[in-house]
């Protein structure tokens, strides 16, 4: 056998193999993955069994307060805030005995909507998305 027909023996044969894998690769339907898709991920999660039970009740965690605003287990029940203060950076805390917010650092005060009491902050909190699937409450973004 010469060459040439030894070259063209073989690259038929590696031809049909290349044409079966590729095929065998695109039976795979890539528009379905094999894992659900994931939304965000949460900030924080809390345990609404154990935690926020009672209106008035905060979680302060992970640079967000949570506060309960009433009965229920609904996303109106509550608020969720960035704790950073949009003056100047501080990080609020919030008083359960006056239902507000205030930063340490210049005085600026928040109430339990996240809006502007006192200055000298000149715009409100920032306000985080919550969602509640059975007794969890997630804040995100």
């Amino acid at each position: 056998m010469d060459r040439k027909n030894f070259l063209n023996s073989i690259t038929g044969g590696l031809a049909i193999t290349c044409v079966s894998c590729m095929m065998a690769a695109c039976e795979k339907d890539s528009s379905t993955p094999d894992t659900p898709p994931v939304g965000p991920t949460p900030e924080l999660t809390i345990d609404l069994s154990s935690q926020l039970t009672n209106v008035g009740d905060f979680v302060a965690d992970a640079n967000i307060v949570v506060v309960r605003i009433a009965a229920g287990n609904q996303t109106t029940s509550f608020r969720a805030f960035s704790d950073v203060c949009p003056h100047a950076g501080g990080k609020v805390a919030y008083n359960k005995a006056t239902t507000a917010f205030t930063c340490p650092n210049h005085g600026a005060t928040f109430n339990q909507s996240g809006g502007v009491t006192g200055g000298p902050a000149t715009t409100g909190l920032k306000t985080k998305s919550i969602t509640i699937t059975g007794t969890k409450l997630a804040v995100c973004c």
